[in-house]
């Protein structure tokens, strides 16, 4: 006999893969938490340029991720793209992008893993990523969920400035 679910509705989780439909959530989670990105948003247009292209771009190997809460809110996205144009090395590395509507290392977690899953079926041997030295709530995701350090990114002086980040890799195995 199936039992109702105790975990009340607002804190299920859905991972999706996200559509063109989903760019005007992806483009407001990204204003809303612009730390993310350093403060160094881009126009509005340019942003929604660049996420709508990866929305249409999706591949077998290259995919983007909407997280829902049950309400149906967008409580975070995944995104993984190509390292590189390179077409010899395009579909052996892949860079993981994550962004949160909250601090969640739970929710960070939930979305790493979904995309390492993902990339143990495909052709990728490395995903990287990279974070702000700042934001220990996503080192501490990424180093939980099997990625190593690889490197430090110092600080850019000339504009547009970038903080100090860290580089990490995760080894994809079969």
């Amino acid at each position: 006999m199936l039992r109702t679910s105790t975990i009340p509705p607002a804190s299920r989780l859905l991972i999706r893969q996200g559509g063109v439909s989903d760019l005007g959530g992806i483009v407001r989670l990204c204003e809303k938490h612009a730390e993310y990105w350093d403060g160094l948003l881009p126009s509005a247009m340019r942003l929604n340029r660049f996420f709508e292209r990866a929305l249409k771009s999706q591949d077998d190997v290259f995919q983007f991720w909407i997280a829902e809460n049950g309400h149906g809110a967008m409580v975070g996205w995944e995104m993984l793209s190509a390292e590189t144009a390179d077409p010899a090395n395009r579909r052996l590395t892949g860079q993981a992008t994550t962004c949160l509507a909250r601090q969640s290392s739970a929710l960070g977690r939930m979305l790493a893993t979904h995309a390492i899953r993902h990339a143990v079926r495909t052709p990728l041997q490395y995903v990287f990523s990279r974070v702000p030295t700042r934001d220990t709530l996503m080192v501490g995701v990424l180093e939980a969920v099997g990625y190593q350090e690889v490197g430090l990114i110092p600080e850019a002086l000339k504009p547009p400035a970038h903080p100090e980040q860290l580089e990490f890799v995760y080894v994809v195995e079969p």
